[in-house]
């Protein structure tokens, strides 16, 4: 039983590697995939203003969805066409608000009230969102373990496929290196919570 369960663990791990396939040494790098499923959306939510309309007043006109200056993106101006052929320079706030993917319908629904509510206050603001994508939370990523032990034994199984590719027997670790980090740089991407570089040494057959 312990055999299968190390099989089903290694291959959990996908490995990214690279040798130095001289008569010393092969250095090869391991990370462990985790593959995990986004489990939130993000909400692209566009506010058009005056010039003279401040984050403040956008803010409070946004405080029923939960949106706060946290959310907040960019702020740029636009020109907008009135009746087909004038144009006024107005302003385009967006916030990104990410909501667990469960609470999507919830949201468009809730957004929706407010588009609507902010259009009936004819306060020369007007509100539009779209759903720009999913995400992991950080939560989630923070919930990955790392296991030196499974990196290294990945890291080992890639290298003697090199050596022996190279007609070299693979001797023992010379040098490691890992690293380790549940942050999520790219909100469109799988994080990689660990890594390591292992150095082995190469002897001739």
């Amino acid at each position: 039983m312990s055999k299968s369960v190390l099989v089903l663990f290694l291959v959990s791990f996908c490995p990214l590697a690279f040798g130095q396939l001289d008569s010393n040494s092969i250095t090869v790098s391991v990370y462990n995939n985790a593959n995990l499923q986004p489990d939130q959306a993000i909400f692209a939510v566009v506010v058009q203003s005056s010039l003279y309309t401040g984050l403040d007043d956008v803010l409070t006109a946004l405080q029923s969805s939960g949106i706060t200056a946290a959310n907040f993106s960019s702020v740029n101006t636009t020109q907008e066409y009135v009746n087909g052929s004038t144009t006024v320079l107005v302003l385009q706030w967006t916030f990104n608000l990410a909501v667990p993917l469960t609470n999507t319908k919830a949201t468009i629904s809730s957004l929706t009230t407010l588009q609507q509510n902010i259009a009936m206050q004819n306060n020369g603001l007007v509100l539009s969102f779209s759903i720009a994508g999913t995400q992991i939370s950080q939560q989630l990523a923070q919930s990955q373990t790392c296991s030196l032990s499974g990196l290294v034994a990945s890291a080992t199984t890639q290298a003697q496929s090199l050596a022996m590719a190279g007609g070299l027997t693979l001797g023992s670790i010379t040098a490691l290196s890992s690293s380790i980090s549940n942050f999520v740089s790219n909100p469109y991407s799988t994080p990689a919570p660990c890594s390591i570089t292992v150095t082995f040494s190469l002897a001739r057959r």
